[in-house]
């Protein structure tokens, strides 16, 4: 963990406005810097160290993970892998600090060069640096990372409806640099003063003298406005460090006159370069950073305020996978994602459930997209009482693992918070999501606290919650109320509050012309607005991966970034675009090929193109039919998540919906690239594209990776490898209970209904004594198949057995057959297995009352 450092005050600053161009760094400077920064993507081994017949290493570029191609299975490759690429170490280099920079591995990586261990990180979506320069030499040499994806009960999260799959799944670098050099995320940018005619700006630097002689350096630093590179202000501060010391140069700027305030309408933006200038004027290390002028305040009676104005939060949840894929995205793909959210309306987006990429953020600052961004302490309903998968509870149950739990929380918040505290485009931070799902709630909340104290001792500018705390009283810790689903019916008079979820659009495209308002319906027909609420959140942006098997179609985009319907009412709602005519099924003739661009650059894995193919009739326009459709590169670089081909066939998890399909396409090397489309006794298509700023492809020498035809990892496969490791598979053969801290609903008396979930069986929801008609509503939050419906009465139901039903939508009811226990204590009933339900719904006569429910699944999965 990176220690604090005192800042060094006392010493003047020399600084300057600047209102001409921006000054061209020399080429003397540039040939005399040792500092060099390189993405280091392409031509990876990498092998699969737990699973028989998969030891030999293969071509892998990066970003990758062990489950590629991923297409949404609930289950996925649990183990070790290993990654590992030849460094060539030139002359030049000896003597300096060189560093790999990986962007994020979940979620153990052990970092060896040339067999010697040079450093290890724990936690899987924050990004870590590794000091290689004490065991390079000249010449060749080998770097290796070895990746762990095995749940561990003292690492965060413990739970989520998510995927975990291991891997290098963000960008790799070289950073090469002076023994004096800028450590990782050791620069601040703050504002401390922010008007439309005056903004200044302070820098604190943090600066690391690995020589072993004492060096007088320079920190310089030039803000630029991101759009034209102008520069607009300079200013240095000189320092002197004893040999292996640390410290943080503190520089205040000049005021800025009329700077351009960043805001979600208008997203101006700056950029800060920060270097170290020796003695003799080269430059030893740089760095870059965001910088946005906007202030924040978030009010209990004006919602958010940013730049004294108020803005009202409106967006969606949004994960970080992809379809084939998986988690690693390019930064191209991530700030597609942003601008999809865009060009639908909203302003804002959750980064659900963990931070997410640099490039993502990046985007959401360019785009004027305000972004919340969230912490790892996670859970999820329906949890089972045993550790040992991400289905279990939030919180350690065995008392020695929370010492090293909650470390293992402090430390993945602290990093996110240094890693991204510069972006403007953060305007909450969150350190959870539902953390109520837990046996030890006492022990949950005051993790909570914890987090919370830390985020405002590292970024005192910003509001922090606990998101998703609407049970549980979760809701009263930090600044802001965070509610999801149900919690939309908590109003919160005198305290800020936003429905962080709400709704879903739970089907495979192209679904229904609706926003899938779900708890929030009732206040959205009503025109309800509160001044207290600072926004809300869709569940979800787009489709994803989840342990859950029907967890996670629930976006308004597809998992291949192909919009939903839902989409396009909400850009209808909020930009006022009509939605385009739905396609209709046709005579199909012909297969049409298109891309969003024609060029890869860099084509080095931060660059893609995303390529979509659409059945059309002889007329060329698209139609909805669903045919086989194969895409080929015939030439050049590049590869599919599946490798040269990847074959949409409609009913699969490849799938071809509504007559279209899309897949992400990279390259690692330049040159031109043929792709062809075809169909069988249809007319094909083809399209061209262009791979730069790359080393040249040469056909059958270039390193390519195999063939990767998908297979969809099953569950007997993932529980068998769990017991490999010496635990007792995922909970296998113990059902989890469904209704367990699940939102709840009631004819009456609605603020004890979740008295019947909440695992308590002292505790009782009961109807008033008005209520002629009682019932009690669970909303298991996913479609599920169950065996039975178990519950215990207030009171005694002899001679008046409650009536149980079972929904999908919450509209359309089946009574189940039910059984009432002899002495009227409690009923069973029993499902059938064979349909799904995500509602169950408990009828009951005047006076009745439910001390608790449980549902279980018909599997155990």
């Amino acid at each position: 963990m990176r220690k604090m450092i005192a800042c060094m005050l006392g010493a003047a600053a020399l600084c300057f406005s600047m209102a001409g161009a921006e000054t061209p760094v020399s080429a003397a400077e540039k040939a005399s810097s040792p500092c060099r920064r390189m993405a280091w993507n392409r031509g990876w081994e990498f092998r699969l160290e737990d699973e028989p017949g998969k030891s030999g290493w293969q071509t892998a570029h990066l970003p990758h993970t062990f489950s590629l191609p991923y297409f949404m299975s609930d289950s996925f490759y649990t183990g070790r892998g290993s990654y590992r690429k030849k460094l060539v170490v030139p002359e030049e280099w000896l003597g300096q600090k060189v560093f790999l920079d990986c962007g994020a591995a979940f979620q153990v990586a052990e970092v060896t060069v040339n067999g010697k261990a040079a450093g290890w990180h724990e936690g899987g979506y924050t990004a870590f640096r590794t000091d290689l320069t004490p065991f390079l030499k000249r010449g060749e040499n080998w770097v290796e990372v070895r990746v762990d994806n095995r749940w561990n009960p003292r690492i965060a999260p413990r739970a989520g409806e998510h995927t975990f799959s291991g891997g290098l799944y963000r960008n790799v670098h070289l950073h090469v640099c002076s023994p004096v050099h800028l450590p990782a995320h050791g620069i601040w940018v703050q504002t401390p003063e922010v008007t439309p005619s005056r903004g200044k700006v302070r820098i604190l630097a943090a600066v690391k003298n690995d020589s072993e002689r004492i060096k007088r350096v320079t920190v310089r630093h030039t803000v630029r406005e991101d759009k034209g590179g102008r520069v607009v202000l300079r200013g240095e501060e000189p320092v002197e460090l004893g040999a292996g010391k640390e410290a943080c140069v503190q520089t205040d700027l000049p005021p800025l006159a009329a700077p351009r305030l960043w805001s979600p309408a208008v997203p101006n933006m700056y950029r800060v370069t920060t270097e170290l200038v020796g003695e003799g004027g080269e430059v030893l290390d740089r760095a870059e950073n965001p910088l946005g002028f906007r202030t924040l305040e978030l009010t209990a009676d004006r919602g958010m305020l940013i730049n004294g104005k108020p803005v009202y939060l409106q967006g969606a949840n949004v994960h970080q996978d992809h379809a084939g894929w998986g988690d690693a995205v390019t930064d191209a793909g991530a700030r597609r994602d942003v601008l999809l959210m865009k060009d639908a309306g909203f302003n804002f987006i959750r980064g659900s459930h963990y931070p997410h990429s640099p490039a993502f953020l990046d985007a959401c600052d360019r785009e004027g997209m305000c972004m919340l961004n969230e912490g790892i302490f996670w859970g999820m309903g329906g949890f089972k009482e045993h550790d040992r998968y991400w289905n279990c509870d939030a919180y350690p149950t065995d008392e020695k693992d929370r010492a090293a739990f909650e470390e293992s929380c402090m430390r993945q918040v602290r990093e996110m918070v240094l890693q991204f505290r510069n972006h403007p485009s953060i305007v909450i931070w969150s350190i959870s999501n539902e953390p109520f799902f837990t046996r030890h709630a006492p022990e949950a909340r005051a993790l909570c606290g914890k987090l919370i104290a830390l985020v405002k001792e590292l970024d005192p500018t910003r509001p922090v919650c606990a998101g998703g705390g609407q049970r549980g009283d979760f809701d009263k810790l930090g600044d802001m109320a965070a509610f999801n689903g149900d919690g939309s019916h908590v109003k919160t008079p005198g305290r800020p509050s936003m429905v962080t979820e709400y709704g879903s659009v739970s089907c495979r495209r192209p679904g229904a012309y609706a926003p899938g308002w779900g708890d929030m319906a009732a206040d959205k027909q009503a025109g309800a607005r509160y001044p207290w609420r600072a926004g809300e959140a869709v569940w979800c942006g787009f489709d994803h991966g989840s342990i859950w098997p029907s967890g996670g179609r629930m976006g308004i985009v597809d998992y291949f970034r192909i919009p939903k319907r839902a989409w396009y009412w909400y850009r209808n709602e909020f930009k006022n675009i009509p939605p385009p005519e739905w396609p209709v099924e046709g005579t199909p003739a012909q297969v049409k090929l298109t891309a969003d661009k024609k060029a890869i650059s860099p084509a080095d894995g931060t660059d893609d193109v995303h390529v979509t193919v659409k059945v059309a009739d002889a007329s060329g326009r698209q139609i909805a039919n669903a045919v086989p459709v194969t895409l080929t590169v015939e030439s050049g670089p590049g590869e599919f998540p599946t490798g040269k081909s990847i074959t949409f066939t409609p009913g699969t998890d490849i799938d071809l919906i509504d007559g279209c399909a899309a897949i992400e396409f990279r390259s690692y090397y330049a040159g031109k690239t043929v792709i062809k489309a075809s169909s069988p006794g249809l007319k094909g298509d083809s399209i061209q594209i262009v791979s730069r700023n790359a080393p040249a492809y040469v056909a059958g020498r270039s390193a390519e990776t195999k063939e990767r035809p998908y297979r969809r990892f099953s569950a007997q496969e993932r529980d068998a490898q769990v017991a490999r490791y010496g635990q007792s598979g995922t909970g296998a053969g113990e059902k989890a209970n469904l209704a367990a801290l699940r939102p709840c609903s009631a004819s009456s008396n609605l603020q004890d209904a979740m008295k019947a979930s909440d695992g308590d069986g002292a505790s009782a929801w009961v109807p008033s004594a008005e209520d002629r008609e009682p019932w009690w509503r669970l909303d298991m939050e996913f479609e599920f198949s169950l065996d039975r419906v178990e519950a215990k009465a207030s009171g005694n139901w002899k001679g008046q057995t409650p009536v149980v039903q079972v929904s999908k939508d919450g509209k359309t009811w089946k009574d189940v057959k039910t059984v009432l226990l002899k002495d009227g204590a409690g009923l069973v009933a029993a499902c059938s297995g064979e349909a799904k339900a995500r509602y169950v719904r408990i009828r009951l006569s005047p006076g009745q009352g439910i001390a608790e429910v449980a549902v279980w699944p018909a599997d155990a999965s």
